[in-house]
C-alpha cells in the first residue's frame, strides 16, 4: 500500500519502509535565496537547496560517532523497540523524515526478528504545517490505531512535537505517541534517552537517507522529495543500518528512563541565546547537537554555543565554525550540548 510514487533512484529497500512521499519538482534555490526568503515569511516547506557531497568534517564526524556510540545507540534502539512491542499486539511505526527514517528501518527490521507483526511507513511533516494527512489517513485506514507511533532522531526545542499536536487535533493519530532516541528537549513521549546525543546520522543529509532530499510541500496538500543521485557515490544508508541492526539485535534492552521533571530546557537555551539590547527571534536558535549541526549544513550560522569545548560529541561542530569564520562561546550552564544560532 503507498499513497504516491515516490522519486525514483532512492536507495530504501522496500522491506524497511514504505514511502509516502510524492516525486515532484520543487522550487530550488541558493542558500542566500533561501535565508532571505525565510526571513520574508516563506515556509522553507515551500523551498529546497541543491545538496551537494558531505565534507570532509561531516564524513569523519559520521564515522567517529559510529565507532564511539554505535553500541551505545543499539541499545537505545533495543530499548525503544521492546517498549513499542510491549503489548504483544501490531506495531505501526511512522517516522518521519528525514531523521527519523533510519531509526524507523532499524526499528522494524528488529520487531520482525523478534516476530512482531510491524511496519514501517515514512511519512512527512513540514514544522509549523503539519503532516502529509493523505499519506497518514492511508496508514490508519491500513493499519489501524492500536500500536501506531510516530517516530524521529531527536528533539530541539518540541516543534515537531508541537505542530502533531496542533494540526492532528481532532484526528485519531493524534493520540498517538511520539518516540525518539534522544530527548533533550523533554518533548517526547518515548524517549531512550534524554541526554543530547549525536546520532552518526546527524552528521550527513541525503547520503545516509536513501539519497532523499529534505520533504517539501506539492499541490493538493501532499509532500514531495526529490533523490540527489549525483551523490550516490557517498550514499552509506544500507551500510549504516545493517550496522545498526546488528548492534541493536546484540544489546540487552532495558526500561526506557523515567521523563524528568524541573525546568523547562529549550526556554533555559533561549534565555542563553539571548544578546541584551539585540534583536532576538526564537525560531534562529536551534538547540541539540543534532539540530546544530543541522544549521551548519543547510542555513547560515551567526553563533555557536556549546556546554563543553572538549566534547567529542560537538568536536565537527567547532571544526564547521572555524571553516566558517563562525563565532563559538562556551556556557557551561548550558542545558543541550550545543545551540546554534541561524543568520
Amino acid at each position: 500500500m503507498n499513497t504516491a510514487t515516490p522519486p525514483p533512484g532512492h536507495t530504501w529497500r522496500a522491506k524497511d519502509v514504505t514511502l509516502h512521499l510524492v516525486h515532484a519538482s520543487p522550487r530550488l534555490v541558493t542558500r542566500a535565496e533561501k535565508e532571505a526568503l525565510i526571513g520574508g515569511g516563506v515556509s522553507y516547506g515551500e523551498l529546497l537547496e541543491r545538496e551537494e557531497a558531505p565534507s570532509d568534517i561531516q564524513q569523519q564526524a559520521y564515522g567517529d560517532a559510529l565507532t564511539r556510540t554505535g553500541a551505545r545507540l543499539g541499545a537505545q534502539l533495543a530499548s525503544l523497540a521492546a517498549h513499542l512491542a510491549r503489548d504483544g499486539g501490531p506495531v505501526t511505526l511512522v517516522s518521519l523524515p528525514r531523521a527519523g527514517l533510519p531509526v524507523g528501518a532499524v526499528l522494524v527490521r528488529v520487531l520482525r526478528a523478534w516476530s512482531v507483526d510491524a511496519e514501517h511507513h515514512s511519512v512527512s511533516i513540514v514544522r509549523g504545517v503539519g503532516v502529509d494527512r493523505v499519506a497518514l489517513d492511508a496508514v490508519v485506514a491500513r493499519r489501524g490505531m492500536p500500536g501506531l507511533a510516530f517516530v524521529d532522531g531527536w528533539t530541539g526545542k518540541g516543534s515537531i512535537r508541537d505542530t502533531l499536536r496542533q494540526t492532528l487535533l481532532g484526528h485519531p493519530a493524534a493520540q498517538a505517541p511520539l518516540a525518539v532516541v534522544s530527548d533533550p528537549a523533554h518533548a517526547a513521549d518515548l524517549a531512550a534517552t534524554f541526554d543530547d546525543a549525536l546520532l552518526p546520522h546527524a552528521a550527513l543529509n541525503s547520503t545516509v537517507s536513501g539519497l532523499l532530499s529534505r520533504t517539501f510541500l506539492v499541490d493538493g496538500g501532499r509532500h514531495g522529495a526529490v533523490t540527489w543521485g549525483h551523490l550516490a557515490a557517498q550514499d552509506v544508508t544500507n551500510a549504516y543500518l545493517d550496522t545498526l541492526t546488528r548492534l541493536t539485535l546484540a544489546a540487552m534492552p532495558t526500561p526506557l528512563p523515567t521523563h524528568p521533571t524541573g525546568p523547562d530546557p529549550a526556554a533555559l537555551a533561549l534565555e542563553l541565546a539571548r544578546v541584551p539590547g539585540q534583536p532576538f527571534d526564537a525560531n534562529k536558535v536551534k538547540p541539540s547537537v543534532g539540530e546544530a549541526t543541522r544549521v551548519f549544513l543547510r542555513r547560515h550560522p551567526a553563533r555557536l554555543l556549546v556546554r563543553r569545548g572538549e566534547d567529542p560529541e560537538v568536536a565537527h561542530l567547532l571544526a564547521l565554525a572555524a571553516v566558517g569564520d563562525v563565532p563559538v562561546e562556551v556556557v557551561p550552564t548550558l542545558p543541550y550540548r550545543a545551540v546554534a544560532v541561524a543568520r
